[in-house]
């Protein structure tokens, strides 16, 4: 085994946002009161479903961290798109935020055994750039794949005004959806702890801007339309 058996990959790194404090929450408790266990195994069962794609893909699942991989290729990529969408909007109706990063690079992966430059650099994404509920794609990977950048909202992503696109997952949701969720979005937005009150806030002004007939005007999205 050398760094020869690497090839290029997508790769998406994806952080579960409250997991750990989740987890501590409920393992503090008295026994029988746990709230989240249910919770976070119905998430962990959704990601093992992300298996059953057409996609041939990559799954690691370590703690609030996953992984997902796919061999680089252009065709794959609006299909890998649409996978992680589909999961962050599965996730946000569990009351679960991610964060996360999608790029590309050298990757190799077998038994449990990941050697990846493409992980590295999707978890800087994530960790250093994302700050919000947002899965940003890697400013390199679309001028490589999408070089005058016209059609990027056929893909799913959406740009913000600080020039990052992310996943464009609300895109998966509808009225409907968004007035079960707006509740529990907007107690989000009310905690005092800043750094979790300043990504419900981020994600109300996503969803008013998704769903305009919510009454408040947002200048954060660049439409691609």
């Amino acid at each position: 085994m050398n760094p020869e058996h690497s090839s290029p990959y997508f790769v998406a790194f994806i952080d579960l946002l409250g997991f750990s404090d989740m987890v501590k929450k409920d393992l503090e408790a008295p026994l029988g009161t746990q709230k989240y266990m249910d919770k976070l195994y119905r998430i962990h069962k959704k990601t093992l479903e992300l298996n059953k794609s057409t996609l041939d893909l990559q799954l690691v699942q370590f703690s609030d961290s996953i992984v997902l991989a796919t061999k680089f290729d252009k065709s794959n990529f609006p299909l890998f798109l649409n996978i992680i969408s589909e999961y962050q909007y599965n996730l946000l109706q569990e009351g679960i935020l991610v964060r996360g990063g999608i790029t590309y690079g050298k990757h190799f992966y077998n038994d449990g055994f990941m050697y990846s430059l493409g992980l590295i650099e999707a978890y800087h994404l994530e960790s250093k750039v994302a700050r919000f509920p947002r899965i940003i794609v890697s400013k390199d990977l679309i001028e490589l794949l999408y070089e005058d950048q016209m059609n990027l909202s056929d893909l799913g992503l959406l740009q913000e005004y600080d020039g990052h696109y992310f996943v464009d997952y609300l895109e998966n949701g509808n009225n409907e959806t968004m007035e079960n969720l707006l509740g529990f979005i907007v107690e989000g937005a009310k905690f005092n702890n800043t750094s979790v009150r300043e990504k419900y806030v981020w994600l109300l002004d996503y969803s008013h801007f998704k769903f305009p007939e919510i009454p408040i005007s947002n200048q954060r999205f660049i439409s691609n339309y």
